[in-house]
């Protein structure tokens, strides 16, 4: 799904659907991407993309106690994956990036959300031996732990 969105927005973005509906791309931005056919200049979309990527990452990584060599090199191979996608998507028209950027940020989303104790029991999700009552605290901590500067 993701990749024939993509697709279907690169070809309205470049008129190969056609120039009536690239001309509307080409106006339809918002905020400083006016342009959804031009890439992003400033870097914006492009930056938060790979953050959010790279922050989806880590908080998975986080939740594991042990981890296999296997484990280790497919964590290691998406916080690359995480980091080459920001130059990918400074050169691809914003209306890519854009639709990159927010599909990221709904995965990260439903990750935290079905993180949640309350959310886990409206929907009637079992609880696992891994479950935690204070998910979100135990997340903010281990990556405070992992990636702090102070001695």
């Amino acid at each position: 799904m993701w990749v024939c969105v993509s697709l279907a927005l690169r070809n309205c973005s470049v008129g190969a659907i056609g120039s009536e509906v690239q001309e509307q791309f080409s106006a339809g931005g918002a905020l400083w991407f006016t342009d959804l056919t031009a890439p992003d200049s400033t870097w914006i979309l492009p930056v938060s993309l790979g953050l959010v990527n790279l922050l989806i990452v880590e908080i998975f990584d986080s939740q594991k106690k042990e981890v296999s060599r296997f484990q280790k090199l497919a964590t290691n191979f998406f916080r690359v994956v995480s980091v080459v996608m920001i130059p990918v998507a400074s050169t691809v028209p914003s209306s890519m990036a854009l639709y990159w950027l927010s599909s990221s940020f709904m995965g990260l989303s439903h990750n935290l959300l079905l993180r949640s104790p309350t959310f886990r029991r409206l929907c009637c999700i079992p609880r696992t031996k891994s479950d935690s009552d204070t998910p979100y605290k135990d997340i903010a901590s281990a990556l405070t732990t992992k990636y702090s500067f102070k001695k």
